[in-house]
């Protein structure tokens, strides 16, 4: 029962968030050396995001501000998507994961995410589109 519970609240990996302490030349690099393909770039907060895919994985690219270069770690979180945001937080609050909040943040268009730490302290993130 536990099992089918997980592999219907997660369904795969949205993207892989990693630090770009120069936005452009992070983009040249992973396009021109890498071979991703640009997808789009968002800024809805302080820091600018840039979405590159390769081979149906995605790296966002985090823009560093305010000398905050690795407060996460170069690799800055792991994204999971889920077809119920809200669920999925009830199912890490019955796993006795600390959560900050009750609430996914709504960033607009439908979609959610809810930032929370795993084990060892990596950051995490479920995302609802």
């Amino acid at each position: 029962m536990e099992k089918l519970e997980t592999t219907t609240l997660f369904t795969g990996v949205e993207h892989i968030g990693i630090k770009a302490l120069d936005m452009e030349t992070a983009i040249r690099f992973y396009i021109e050396v890498l071979g991703f393909k640009f997808s789009h770039r968002i800024k809805p907060g302080e820091v600018e995001l840039a979405f590159l895919e390769l081979g149906g994985t995605v790296v966002e690219l985090v823009e560093v501000v305010d000398g905050r270069r690795f407060e996460d770690g170069v690799v800055n979180h792991l994204a999971l998507r889920v077809v119920d945001i809200f669920k999925a937080i009830e199912h890490l609050k019955q796993h006795q994961v600390e959560v900050p909040s009750s609430e996914p943040m709504d960033i607009g268009e439908g979609r959610y995410n809810f930032f929370f730490r795993g084990p060892s302290g990596e950051k995490l993130e479920l995302y609802q589109g």
